[in-house]
Parts: C-alpha cells; structure tokens; sequence
C-alpha cells in the first residue's frame, strides 16, 4: 500500500483508524512525528467518516490562528465556519474536517492536506505560515553552519540575515509546491489564507547587536538607554523624540535588528505618516533574528510565496492582510483585532470565517442564502468564557514580554466582561506556587479554571513568580476586585516571603523568569535588553542581601551591569572575563510588602567576531544568541 494510503491507516493527532476501516476515532492524544504532543489543541470531533456524508466535504488545515487560540474551545474557526454553512442554508450540502491544530509545523500542514485528500474531501482550506520560522532547517546541515560563518565572516550581518531569509523562503517555497502539485493531481480546488500579524502592539525583544564596532555598539546602547529610561516623563510619549532615537539606532545597526525600525515605524503612524510607517513596520516583522529564543510571525517572504500559491490555477485566496486593512484601516494592525501577536479576537476571528465560506461558495459553485455574513455576528459566548479569554490573552501577552499598556488592556477586559475572572486570577497564582505542581492536580481545579489549566499545561509556561503581572493585575481591576486578589494573594503568599524561607535561589525554575535563556544561568542577546527579570516576597520590613556570581560570555571583554528593584536603581556593577563575586544589600526603602521585582540589565560589549563566527559553524547558534553572561548563583538571603 502506497505512503499517502498510510496516513489514514496509521492515524495521526488524537484519531486513529476503526478497525472496520469506516472512520477515524478519537484515542489518548500522542505524539506522532511531526504533530504536536500538546493533548487538548487539535479539534474535539470525536470521530471523522471515511467517507463523505454529504455532497461537499472541505477540510480545514491550518495552525493555533485557525484554532481559535486563547478563544479556543469556546470559539474555533472551523466552528465559525460551520455556522456559516447554516447561516447560508448550505448545511446539508458542505461538511467540514476540522485539522487545526496549535503548533502546527509545515510537514504536518503537508500530511494533513494528503489525509484531506484521502478523506475525498472537495475542497482544502490552508491556514498557515506564523509557525514555518520555527520549522526552516535553518543551519542544521554543517555545510549550511559553514556558509552562514563564511558569510558572516566575510560579509557581515546584514548579509547572514539575508542568506537566512533565503533560506526560509525557499522552504515556503518548497512546501507551496508540495501542497499545489497535491491538488492538482487529486483535482481539489485549495483556499490559501494568508495570515496577518499585529504589527501597531507586538514588538520583538531587543536584540544587542554585538557584532558593531566597539564605538557604534557604545553608541547603539546609550541610545536605547535613552528610549527605556527618558529623562523627562513626558518626554516618553513625544513620538517625533521616539523617531529620532529609533532612526540613530537603526543607522547605527544598519537596519539589522526589528525593535528600533518598530519604535520608528509605530512613531511614525502617531504622527499621521502611515504609509511610511506600515511599511517600516512591515520589513521589521521580516528582520528578526536568528534565533533569538524568538520567531518572528509570518515573515513577508512566506507570505509572498503563500500568495503566489493562492493566485496558482485551481487555488483561491484570501489575503486576511489586505481585507483588514480594508475592514479597519489603520487598526487592522493592532489589537482591534488581535489578541497577542497573531491571534484573532472573536469579531475578527468572525470576518475570517466569512471569507473563507465566500470563497468556498465561489469555488464550489454554492449558491449562499442573502445576509448570511450578517447572520453570522448574531451569537455571542457566554461572557464568563470571553472573560476567561481576555484574561489567558492578557497572560500570553505578559509571557511574551509586552508592554504594560496591551496587558492592562486584556485585563481590563476582562474585568468588565466577568468581574468574576478575580477568581481565575486567584487560580493562577495558586498554580504558581513551586508546591503546586499544577501539571498534576487538574482534577483538583475548580471546573473554571479548567481552560487556565490547559493554557499552561499544553504551553509549558513554567510555573513562576511574576511579580510584575501581580502588580498590573492589582492595578487594572477594580477596587473590589483589586482588593479580593489582594487578599488572596497574601494569603497565598505568606510563607514564601524570604525572611520565612532563609533562602532564596533566584536561578531555581521557579524564581528565574519565564522568558529565560535556552540554558541554565547564561542571558543572551536576544533578551529583552538584555535583561534577566526575577520575583520574590518579602515583608519589606528587613534589609536583603543578594549574592551574585558572574562571568562575562566568550568573546567579550566585560561591561557594566545594573540592577534594579522595583523599577528603581539599587546597584551598578561590573562583569569582567573572570568569575567575580558581588554583594549587594537591598533596602527596606525599595521592598514592598508582597511581590518584588528584581530587574538585572546586562550593558555588553562588541564580541570578538571570530568567536562568534566559530559558534556559528559549530554549533548552529547565530551570532546574536550566544552567552553574552553566565551566572554562577543569584542567591537571596535575609
């Protein structure tokens, strides 16, 4: 039997083969090959038939943007879809297949449209492309590490990081082939949904570009000091005095790094140059970097190769880019209709929906019934479940380092949706506890908190202190609210205050923050700033004192560090090419009573290029994402 045929035979996500052979049943989710382990975001469809049940069956292949991520079982898109089959009086002439699924790579999208193929489906709905960064074999092959070292050797960063996105559109490229040569043989019409991404909220960690000349890296850095920390306070809001500062920064680095064209792009916007801003904002999206411990969303090279599939005979598109702007105009790039980075809010999740249905009529020769779209917006979840939503959106958006602006925003939502979502809140940091393990204790868990608890168990958010989310939820709920979360956290809290314990290990997982390095006790260029970021409680009472061991990374000669408690400073010391001890008291005067806020800012100097060179010939690691500092302990004791 040939290898399309065993897709279906061997089973794949949660479904296997019955074993009469008529349908696909649900069993324990496991992770085979390339589809991932996460148990609870694939479809719930119990079972799929074989064979079609009606006259049109059209299947839905895409990533976490097509599942409905963070609105997710509440809302999907291929539910949405289907209740535009009813809303068009087409329900009893189209089914649908519903292969979404969180974490979708590009070979799983690829098997997923063969088992469409072999389900006899009529039409194939690909949603994806935010996750093909994550999935380009970029520098896995040694030739391929050699060539990018020579070409960061020889020619710079500028020309790595084109020889990068080279390489991810010709795997963009590769797979559209994939997929049009498949339905082109099998004869299935294909809708290729191209994704947006929320470039006017999201921006990418700073990247410390390293490889600059000591005097423009100096430079560079002061510069972004200026931006992080104004002298004036009005001064942070002044868009033109933002521009200013992101265009230095950008001609010192040469245009190689997304966060400062971001800052200038989103500047640009306030001051009523869009144009000029979209399409700053645009090619930041696309600059990255490699890796970074971060993937940029849907990069403009895929997007092109997902257009010229979708513009391919036999293939239909819809450009969920262009139609936002159409619908939103300059919203469409901000979180008007997004909730995170890439994933839709239920009205925009909505226009999705209809665009594809419009498209699968057009394809399929379906006649919908008039006002169909309009039909569509009648229903709305149940607000408890929204304000669950807001509320994991306003998590991952914490997760993913945002600014206090977008996560107040979702939490406010929240707030107003539900003002019950303080309990969920409570959960939360229950689950936060080191004692909690909450990975186990689903059972235990109130029934709703049952989403929060897959959010983290699927994602592996790690469980930790966070210390700043404590004190923008605090601060964006209402007073009621405020004060019930208050309380529970002090409850919550009272035995982990430091004087309590003794002891604090700041590097345990529990106490380093959530977006830490990829190996224990190192920070890289790819953090934000590069920062380390740690809570802990205390009574504010007694003095601390921190004990600090540190290194400067391979290739850099040493710099400053500065620390700082609460947002304010507490100490500047310096990381030299040997292990150094630091000691350092933290006053009563800058604790707080409940959750601190320990914020370490690593000033790095220019790495040797030929270190830099030689881990990216080794190792696969670019440049930008080797240890920049390697921490020894970060112990707090009373």
């Amino acid at each position: 039997m040939g290898t399309v045929r065993r897709i279906l035979d061997e089973g794949f996500g949660p479904w296997a083969l019955s074993d009469d052979g008529t349908r696909l049943v649900r069993r324990d989710d496991r992770p085979p090959g390339e589809f991932p382990r996460q148990s609870g975001c694939w479809s719930r469809d119990e079972q799929i038939p074989v064979e079609p049940r009606k006259p049109f069956r059209v299947a839905v292949v895409g990533e976490s943007v097509a599942r409905g991520f963070l609105l997710d079982p509440v809302v999907t898109l291929p539910d949405l879809c289907r209740a535009a089959f009813r809303e068009a009086d087409l329900d009893d002439r189209l089914e649908l297949v519903d292969f979404t699924v969180n974490g979708l790579s590009a070979a799983g999208a690829a098997k997923l449209c063969r088992a469409a193929v072999e389900l006899r489906c009529a039409m194939i709905v690909l949603y994806v492309g935010n996750n093909f960064p994550r999935s380009t074999p970029w520098l896995d092959a040694p030739e391929t590490r050699r060539d990018a070292a020579r070409t960061f050797a020889g020619r710079g960063y500028a020309d790595y990081l084109d020889a990068r996105r080279e390489a991810m559109a010709a795997f963009a490229r590769d797979f559209c082939q994939e997929v049009e040569e498949l339905c082109r043989t099998a004869g299935i019409p294909l809708v290729v949904v191209v994704p947006a991404t929320n470039q006017l909220d999201w921006h990418a960690p700073w990247v410390v570009p390293t490889w600059l000349p000591d005097d423009r890296l100096a430079e560079w850095t002061a510069t972004r000091r200026r931006l992080d920390e104004p002298a004036d306070g009005d001064t942070a809001g002044d868009p033109a005095w933002r521009l200013a500062l992101a265009e230095r920064m950008t001609a010192l680095d040469g245009g190689t790094t997304a966060r400062p064209m971001e800052i200038a792009g989103r500047s640009l916007v306030r001051l009523g140059r869009e144009a000029e801003g979209v399409a700053l904002l645009s090619r930041a999206v696309s600059t990255g970097a490699d890796p970074a411990n971060y993937e940029r969303r849907c990069p403009a090279e895929v997007a092109e190769e997902l257009r010229l599939l979708g513009r391919a005979a036999g293939c239909r598109l819809v450009d969920v880019p262009a139609r936002a702007r159409e619908r939103y105009g300059i919203a469409a790039l901000g979180r008007d209709i997004f909730l995170d980075y890439c994933h839709h809010t239920l009205d925009s999740l909505r226009d999705v929906a209809a665009d594809i249905v419009a498209e699968v009529c057009a394809g399929l020769g379906l006649a919908p019934a008039p006002g169909w779209p309009e039909r569509l917006v009648r229903a709305s979840p149940p607000a408890r479940e929204m304000a669950a939503a807001y509320l994991l959106s306003a998590l991952h958006n914490q997760h993913w380092g945002q600014s206090a602006d977008i996560v107040e925003h979702w939490l406010r939502c929240a707030a107003r949706t539900d003002p019950t979502c303080v309990e969920d809140l409570a959960t939360y940091f229950t689950m936060s506890l080191p004692k909690a393990q909450f990975w186990l204790l689903g059972d235990s868990l109130a029934a709703r908190s049952d989403r929060m608890y897959w959010f983290l168990k699927n994602f592996s958010h790690l469980p930790v202190l966070d210390a700043r989310f404590a004190e923008r939820a605090l601060r964006s709920l209402p007073e009621d609210g405020g004060q019930r979360l208050a309380k529970e956290l002090d409850a919550l809290w009272r035995e982990l205050r430091v004087e309590r314990r003794g002891e604090v290990n700041l590097l345990d997982t529990f106490w380093r923050e959530r977006d830490s390095g990829p190996r224990p006790f190192t920070v890289v260029a790819g953090e934000d700033g590069p920062v380390s970021r740690y809570g802990f409680l205390t009574s504010g009472e007694l003095p601390l004192t921190l004990d600090v061991v540190l290194v400067a990374g391979p290739g850099i000669s040493g710099g400053r560090f500065d620390v700082r408690l609460n947002g304010r400073p507490c100490h500047a010391g310096e990381v030299a090419t040997a292990w150094r001890h630091e000691r350092i008291v933290l006053p009563p005067s800058l604790l707080r009573a409940g959750a601190n806020e320990l914020t370490c800012t690593w000033t790095t100097a220019g790495r040797d290029p030929e270190v830099a060179a030689a881990a990216v010939s080794t190792f696969g690691t670019g440049p930008e994402n080797q240890d920049l500092i390697r921490l020894a302990r970060m112990r707090l004791t009373p």
